[in-house]
C-alpha cells in the first residue's frame, strides 16, 4: 500500500478506530515477508494483458507471469514448455501441438487447449497490440487481427493451427507474449478479455502477481503451480519502478537494489570502480532506430526519402558509440542485430548507414529543392532511459552537417511516445527500439516493416518487401531463408522507413546479495535464475 499524507485529525481518528491502519500494516508485513530479488523496471504502458503489451516494461513482467507452449534456451533454440510435442505437415501449413496435462494457472484451474485458442481468438478480434505474429493463420488479416478460423482445440490438450501459407519456423513464434494462454476468469460474459484483468492477471508462468502499486513497485512471488522448464531459483521478485535510471544506479550502490539490467551510459566509466566483478555485458537481440512517420510533413514521397537518407548519413554512429556509450554498442550495418540470421556487415546499399557528410548535405539540398525546410528539426525521445546524451549528440551532428537547427524533444516516458505514435503527432524523427520476441529475423523485419506490424509506426508499405519475407518464411533451410532476408533488407536500405542506429548492449550491475546473474538468448537478464545469498 502506498503511504499517503493524512491530516492530523483524520490520522488520530484512524488510530482510535484501530481498523484500517492495522489492516494495512498486516498487508505490508505479509508482502515483505518474502526475501525477493529487487530489480529495476518501468511502469507498464499497456497493462499486463499478454497480447496487449508492445512495450518492454510490460513484456518484462508478463514473461514472468505467463508460460507459452514453448520457450527458448540461451542459444535461441525452441524448447517445449506447456507443449509436449509439436509437429507440422510436409508443406509447413498445418501445425499440431500436444500439450502437457499437468499444467495449472495460479488460481488452480488447469491449462487447457481452449485457454490458448480462446485467448488468441479474442486478442485478434479485439485488435490488441501484439497480434502481428498471428498474421499467417487462416482467417487473420495482414496485421494479425480478425477471425482466427485456423486455430482450434481438439479435446483438452491438443491444438491444431492451419496457416494460409507455409511458415517453416512457425513454432518459433509460440513462445512470445501474444501466444500466451488466459484463464476463464480473464473473459467477460461476451467473451472479451476484461481490461481490469490486466491490472491483476492470473498467469501460468514461474511467478504470480502479489500486488502492483502504480509508479512504485510490482511484487511477484514464485509460483507453486508452475511445472515448466523456467523454474524460479528465487522466492520472488520486487520490481522497483524508476523514472530515472540514475536513481536506480544509486540504489544499487546503496544496497537498495539487487539487479540493474541497464546501467546508465554516463556511469559506465565508474562501473569498474563502483561494482568490481559484480557486472556483465551482453549484446542484445534488439535494434535502436530513429523512426519518421510517412504522414509527417516533408517526409513523404521523394522528398521524404532524400531527407531520411540525409539524416542517416549525417549521423556518425561510431563516434557516438565511442564517446557516449564507451564502445558498448555495435553500429548498425543493416536492420538486424548481429547475432540474427540474415544480418550482413557489408554491401553497397549498406553505405547509407555510414557517416558521409558530403552525401548527407547533397541529399538534404535535393530535398529542399522539392520543398524548402523551415524551422527546427525535432528529435523526440523518452527521457527516463538515459537517452538525452546520445540524442543531443545526434542533434549536434545533424545541425553541423545539414545546416538546420536540430533539437531534442524529451517526453517523460515511452508510454507518452506510444500515444504520440497512435496519434501521428510527431513533427520529425522519434526514438524507437525493437527487442526481438522470438529468434527469427521475421520477428523484427515483419513486426516493424510490414503493413499492420505492431512496430510499424511509420505507415510504411512495400509489397515487394513483404513478398520476399513470405518466401523466406517458407524456405526449407536457414541458408535459403537468410539469403531472402538479406534481399528484403536491400529494399529497406533503399527506402529507409526507419534509420537503424546501433544494437544496444545489456550493461548489467548486481549486488553482493545475489548470485547466478546470467543472460538469455536476447542478452537480457534471466531473472528466474537469479539466486538470493
Amino acid at each position: 500500500m502506498r503511504s499517503r499524507w493524512l491530516p492530523l485529525a483524520v490520522l488520530a481518528a484512524a488510530l482510535l478506530a484501530g481498523g484500517s491502519l492495522s489492516a494495512c500494516s498486516s498487508n505490508n508485513s505479509q508482502e515483505n515477508a518474502v526475501d525477493r530479488v529487487l530489480i529495476n523496471g518501468e511502469e507498464p504502458a499497456r497493462g499486463l494483458i499478454p497480447a496487449a503489451a508492445d512495450d518492454d516494461a510490460g513484456i518484462k513482467i508478463i514473461d514472468l507471469l505467463f508460460a507459452g507452449l514453448v520457450t527458448y534456451d540461451q542459444q535461441g533454440k525452441v524448447v517445449n514448455d506447456v507443449a509436449r510435442e509439436i509437429t507440422d505437415s510436409p508443406d509447413h501449413k498445418t501445425w499440431t501441438i500436444q500439450m502437457n496435462t499437468d499444467r495449472k494457472f495460479s488460481d488452480g484451474t488447469p491449462v487447457l487447449a481452449k485457454n490458448y485458442v480462446r485467448a488468441w481468438k479474442a486478442s485478434a478480434a479485439q485488435k490488441l497490440g501484439a497480434t502481428t505474429a498471428f498474421e499467417a493463420i487462416d482467417g487473420a488479416e495482414d496485421d494479425g487481427t480478425g477471425n482466427l478460423s485456423g486455430v482450434m482445440a481438439n479435446g483438452d490438450y491438443k491444438i491444431t493451427i492451419k496457416l494460409k501459407r507455409p511458415v517453416a519456423d512457425f513454432s518459433n513464434r509460440l513462445g512470445i507474449n501474444g501466444f500466451y494462454p488466459l484463464p476463464d476468469s480473464a473473459f467477460d460474459g461476451q467473451g472479451k478479455i476484461k481490461k481490469e484483468f490486466g491490472q491483476k492477471p492470473v498467469g501460468n508462468g514461474p511467478y504470480t502477481l502479489v500486488s502492483w502499486e502504480p509508479s512504485s513497485r510490482i511484487l511477484l512471488d514464485k509460483s507453486t503451480t508452475y511445472r515448466g522448464v523456467r523454474q524460479a531459483d528465487n522466492p520472488g521478485i520486487e520490481v522497483k519502478i524508476y523514472a530515472d535510471l540514475s536513481a536506480a544506479y544509486q540504489d544499487l550502490l546503496a544496497g537498495n537494489l539487487d539487479v540493474l539490467d541497464q546501467i546508465p551510459d554516463g556511469e559506465l566509466p565508474n562501473v569498474p570502480k563502483d561494482l568490481g566483478k559484480n557486472r556483465k555485458s551482453a549484446v542484445q537481440a534488439s535494434m535502436q532506430t530513429l523512426d519518421i512517420d510517412y504522414q509527417t510533413k516533408h517526409f513523404s514521397g521523394e522528398e521524404g526519402k532524400l531527407r531520411r537518407q540525409a539524416i542517416s548519413q549525417a549521423i556518425n554512429r561510431e563516434e557516438i558509440i565511442k564517446t557516449i556509450f564507451y564502445n558498448t554498442r555495435k553500429a548498425a550495418t543493416d536492420f538486424l542485430p548481429p547475432q540474427i540470421l540474415g544480418h550482413t556487415d557489408t554491401g553497397a546499399k549498406n553505405q547509407v548507414l555510414k557517416f558521409d557528410a558530403e552525401a548527407a548535405k547533397q541529399a538534404w539540398k535535393a530535398a529542399d529543392e522539392i520543398s524548402p525546410w523551415q524551422g527546427e528539426l525535432k528529435v523526440t525521445y523518452n527521457s527516463n532511459e538515459s537517452n538525452q546524451p546520445w540524442v543531443d549528440a545526434i542533434c549536434n551532428q545533424l545541425s553541423n552537417t545539414l545546416g538546420v537547427k536540430a533539437v531534442g524533444d524529451p517526453k517523460p516516458d515511452f508510454k507518452t511516445l506510444l500515444e504520440m505514435m497512435d496519434e501521428h503527432s510527431f513533427t520529425g524523427p522519434f526514438r524507437m527500439g525493437w527487442s526481438m520476441g522470438y529468434p527469427s529475423p521475421n520477428n523484427l523485419l515483419a513486426g516493424r516493416y510490414v503493413k499492420g506490424g505492431n512496430g510499424n509506426k511509420m505507415s510504411y508499405e512495400n509489397p515487394a518487401y513483404t513478398e520476399l519475407l513470405t518466401r523466406a518464411q517458407a524456405a526449407d533451410t536457414p541458408e535459403a531463408a537468410g539469403k531472402l532476408y538479406q534481399q528484403a533488407q536491400a529494399l529497406l536500405l533503399d527506402d529507409l522507413p526507419s534509420i537503424p542506429l546501433w544494437s544496444p548492449s545489456s550493461n548489467i550491475g548486481f549486488s553482493q546479495y545475489v548470485g547466478n546473474v546470467t543472460t538469455d538468448w536476447k542478452g537480457e537478464v534471466a531473472f528466474h535464475k537469479v539466486t538470493k545469498k
